[in-house]
């Protein structure tokens, strides 16, 4: 009995560590609520934006630093892309800017409620 309780001990510890590892392991994005700037998107008159090209700003900008080494297909960069195209009139503005929706990595929501999209 005494090395079933110690197979069954080490197997039982195993699987919680491999648990855990696996819990880590996942993107923020798949199990957290979104956070505000992504349902601030959804609901953004399609009058209140901006748009920002990453290679127009400086290296040593704040926003530069943030947003460069983004992935646009990143689980965060995805959700927020698709807060955009949830917002379908904010979607088409954008669009008519040329701008294409998959190309945004990045987004600020500033103190007027207005929000800067960073794209590549």
């Amino acid at each position: 009995m005494n090395r079933f309780a110690a197979i069954f001990s080490a197997t039982a510890l195993s699987t919680i560590a491999f648990g855990a590892e696996s819990y880590a392991a996942m993107p923020a994005a798949s199990g957290a609520p979104e956070s505000k700037i992504e349902s601030s998107i959804q609901t953004l008159p399609a009058s209140d934006f901006d748009v920002v090209r990453i290679d127009s700003l400086r290296t040593h900008d704040a926003a530069h630093e943030r947003f460069a080494a983004v992935s646009q297909s990143s689980p965060e960069t995805r959700q927020l892309q698709a807060s955009v195209i949830a917002n379908h009139s904010l979607a088409q503005k954008l669009q008519a800017q040329n701008v294409e929706l998959t190309n945004i990595v990045g987004a600020e929501r500033a103190a007027d409620g207005s929000v800067t999209f960073y794209v590549r």
